[in-house]
């Protein structure tokens, strides 16, 4: 296979990973409407060595998921490559994602996500040393620096390194989610490397993405399609009906029933509110109330039926 889908010449968009709501049900279901490929949720290397039950359920693949792509963070490249290499046995992935652009406390403090960005040889090194344990093509979130832009100076170390994409949030760590993502930034790393090069931040329309892709530059989405799995088929021009949206949010909750179904249908509910709340965006504030405090499946699919809109 090719190491990566060619962004420059190929439409679509890539699914980014979100805690809590990039599961493998919303993956499939982003699969399913043309994303180019989705990333799993981040899981910390260490906890997978530690043999964390929850950071492998994290890490489980649907059967028809053809993306494969997993997340790793860590600080110790030695650490990160022997997680990769366990991953690799029991999970069978196509691609490792690091994670180099987290900038939450929790993450930064161990050394870990965004603070890699302050040491770029030690973020190589844990390029090359995933590379070298698993033999797969690696990926890598960053941003654009962790207080100071140096993007292009650590794009530069991880190819060099092996990387073989790289996947830009156009803001620097200390920046979080404030302010607006520069894309300008986004399309100087993308210049300044020879391997494909896909932006984040901002994208919440068709619009925002075709005005990102004009840059030169591959555009993932994250937020934006929340509640709204169908965005990758219409930024192929593809038009999606007020009918099979409803259609496409039933069946993104039997999915995620289907697979969360050994913690029991109440805990499955209550995970699937992040969703649930995004597809009700269009419904007044006291539909959206009285639905995420429903805990029957049926209910819940009835106020899907009833409220997935063309405004959506």
């Amino acid at each position: 296979m090719r190491e990566w889908p060619l962004l420059t010449d190929e439409a679509g968009a890539v699914l980014a990973p979100m805690a809590s709501l990039t599961d493998a049900p919303f993956r499939l279901l982003a699969e399913r409407f043309g994303a180019l490929w989705t990333v799993g949720e981040m899981v910390m290397a260490g906890s997978l060595l530690q043999g964390s039950v929850e950071g492998w359920r994290l890490l489980r693949l649907h059967p028809e998921e053809r993306s494969r792509v997993v997340q790793l963070a860590g600080a110790d490249p030695g650490e990160v490559a022997r997680a990769a290499a366990r991953v690799q046995e029991r999970v069978s992935p196509r691609a490792i994602d690091l994670n180099m652009g987290c900038p939450m406390p929790k993450v930064v403090t161990r050394g870990a996500g965004a603070a890699l960005l302050d040491d770029p040889e030690r973020a190589a090194r844990m390029v090359a040393a995933v590379r070298e344990a698993t033999g797969l093509p690696v990926s890598v979130k960053l941003r654009l620096g962790f207080s100071r832009v140096n993007a292009v100076e650590v794009a530069w170390a991880l190819e060099q390194a092996g990387a073989a994409l790289l996947r830009v949030h156009g803001r620097t760590a200390q920046q979080r989610y404030g302010g607006r993502a520069d894309w300008e930034a986004v399309r100087e790393v993308a210049r300044a490397v020879r391997i494909p090069v896909v932006g984040t931040g901002d994208v919440r329309s068709v619009e925002d993405y075709r005005v990102r892709r004009e840059l030169g530059v591959g555009v993932a989405v994250a937020r934006g399609a929340v509640g709204r799995p169908w965005f990758f088929a219409e930024v192929r021009r593809e038009r999606v009906s007020a009918a099979a949206r409803r259609a496409a949010a039933r069946e993104h909750l039997r999915l995620h029933l289907a697979w969360h179904a050994d913690r029991g249908e109440v805990w499955a509910l209550r995970a699937f509110r992040g969703h649930l709340k995004a597809y009700l965006n269009a419904a007044p504030a006291e539909v959206r109330a009285r639905a995420l405090a429903l805990e029957r499946a049926d209910e819940v699919a009835g106020m899907l039926g009833a409220w997935v809109v063309d405004g959506t």
